[in-house]
């Protein structure tokens, strides 16, 4: 591992595509004692591969990051790290700004094949893969020989792995597969899932045909969302224009084989024996029974799916369409999420969790 050191809306967008462009590098701090620095991670994409790819993630603390639970931020398809740390209004849609102020330690990385991490050949790409990259880096946060000059040697304690959508699916496969986080919430997924979700896959073509891709030379199998068609991933009456004009601007990839197996691997949840959080927006129409999870109780059977010593918790936020983190509401899903992390897995790991799973 190697630390790498709105007026209204025509002026909005200008200062939303520039907040774009004008991204913070390297390591940089902010009021509050905020500090980031920029890390890049060597992995494999399973135990007997010997390529080695790089993975670039962010890892951001209020204060000294020793004694603190590092949550492993996982956004989903055709997102990036982004997702987790919007670059607009970030006192509204930033989640890693909020959960440090929390006082968790948050690593919002840009999964396998996404963004600033490499590209291998999509058909490598699958969920397995993604989840074997996820527990490298869990490995390394634990082992104590990763050191990053903004915070000094990490040896993480405990860890939590906060994912969205398909960064959900993997969080599933990675906390089934290896065992070794304590905690994991799930956002934007559930064992529901609808016709409404073939609707969203429709909207993906090749990304090299995609204006924003020209001349990147991606592999064949990677996928983006045709332009203007962003609005799937939200319930448009609760979001702001600019959000989405900005979504578009930053949109990111999917690889076939991620698809192919994320359902396969949806269907491991039971063999999770840490805590589990499931939320969802009210009315994501790919993860809810018709007309609305609560309406419908459709998440009442996720407890069904989960082993008894994950103690299965779960929530819905009202007007919310799939993408929690973007719709103006973000603040009540952080909320869930950090009061739930707080009592079951809690951010001082010098004390115990307030209400530790039996």
């Amino acid at each position: 591992m190697r630390s790498r050191s709105m007026s209204r809306f025509a002026t909005g967008l200008l200062c939303a595509l520039a907040i774009a462009l004008l991204l913070p590098s390297g390591a940089w701090a902010a009021a509050g004692g905020f500090r980031c620095e920029e890390l890049s991670f060597d992995v494999n994409l399973s135990p007997s591969d010997t390529h080695v790819y790089s993975v670039f993630g962010v890892l951001c603390s209020r204060g000294s990051i020793h004694h603190k639970t590092i949550q492993i931020t996982l956004h989903g398809s055709t997102y990036s790290h982004l997702y987790w740390d919007f670059p607009f209004q970030p006192e509204t849609y930033s989640y890693v700004r909020r959960a440090t102020a929390a006082g968790y330690a948050v690593l919002n990385i840009d999964r396998i094949g996404i963004g600033q991490s490499d590209h291998p050949p999509a058909e490598a790409v699958t969920i397995g893969a993604n989840a074997h990259v996820v527990h490298q880096i869990v490995q390394a946060l634990r082992g104590g020989d990763l050191v990053v000059p903004s915070f000094g040697r990490i040896r993480a304690e405990r860890v939590a792995l906060v994912g969205h959508s398909l960064g959900s699916v993997i969080s599933i496969q990675e906390a089934a597969t290896y065992g070794d986080v304590d905690g994991v919430v799930l956002t934007g997924v559930s064992h529901t899932i609808t016709p409404a979700l073939g609707e969203v896959l429709s909207t993906l073509y090749p990304a090299n045909l995609d204006p924003r891709f020209a001349g990147q030379g991606l592999p064949d199998g990677y996928l983006t969302s045709q332009p203007g068609t962003r609005g799937v991933f939200y319930h448009l009456p609760s979001a702001d224009p600019l959000v989405l004009a900005l979504d578009e601007q930053t949109k990111e990839t999917v690889t076939t084989a991620e698809l192919d197996t994320a359902v396969p691997a949806l269907g491991l949840s039971n063999a999770i024996h840490a805590p589990v959080f499931v939320i969802v927006g009210d009315l994501d129409g790919a993860f809810c029974a018709p007309p609305s999870c609560s309406a419908s109780g459709s998440l009442a059977a996720e407890a069904s799916f989960f082993a008894a010593d994950a103690c299965l918790e779960t929530a819905s936020i009202a007007e919310v369409g799939h993408d929690l983190n973007l719709h103006f509401q973000a603040q009540q899903a952080y909320d869930a999420v950090l009061d739930w992390l707080d009592r079951r897995v809690g951010s001082n790991t010098k004390a115990p969790p307030p209400v530790p799973c039996p």
